[in-house]
């Protein structure tokens, strides 16, 4: 009986090495469960699906029509290592997008940078034009001042700040309405 499986074995190998799609359909049986289970383990927590990795595999397979196999066992070898490699490129191709996304951040935190340095300087610059107290309350909000410290600072009343303030805001908002214009 085990000679008969040699047999068996060799006339498979034949027909597939001629690419008879029998013969590949059985192979693609024979093998199916054990290329799943091993592409099921690497494809975990990927978006990619087991099944898709197998068939991919055997498509290569069925394409290298310059690649004979002398065994059943090398033919489960190579479609072994076809899925390991179609995964480390889908892990290399993972890599690479996110290289682009943190080069797409980093720009457009570059372009948010600059366009707030850009307002902070044309805002400093109104603050400057703006006469006292009213600036010198707005200087030290824009320090990192609270009201109640500015108030210490400047020995004013808490509401006496919050209505300087309120006026310093009026005047900025005149200053950057007239240099839209």
């Amino acid at each position: 009986m085990e000679v008969c499986q040699n047999d068996d074995s060799a006339f498979l190998l034949m027909r597939f090495n001629q690419r008879d799609t029998s013969a590949f359909a059985m192979i693609y049986t024979k093998f199916f469960t054990e290329l799943h289970v091993y592409a099921n383990r690497l494809y975990t927590n990927t978006s990619e699906s087991a099944e898709d990795a197998v068939q991919e595999a055997f498509c290569y397979l069925w394409e290298r029509h310059d690649v004979i196999f002398d065994s059943l066992t090398k033919i489960k070898a190579f479609l072994f290592v076809a899925i390991k490699n179609r995964y480390k490129n889908h892990v290399s191709h993972l890599g690479v997008e996110q290289k682009y996304r943190d080069v797409l951040e980093r720009e457009a935190s570059f372009v948010e940078d600059i366009l707030e340095s850009e307002l902070a300087t044309s805002l400093l610059e109104y603050v400057e034009r703006i006469p006292d107290p009213e600036g010198q309350v707005m200087k030290l909000y824009l320090t990192g001042l609270d009201a109640e410290a500015i108030a210490d600072n400047m020995q004013l009343s808490i509401r006496t700040v919050y209505n300087v303030k309120s006026r310093a805001v009026g005047m900025l908002k005149k200053f950057f309405s007239l240099s839209n214009e």
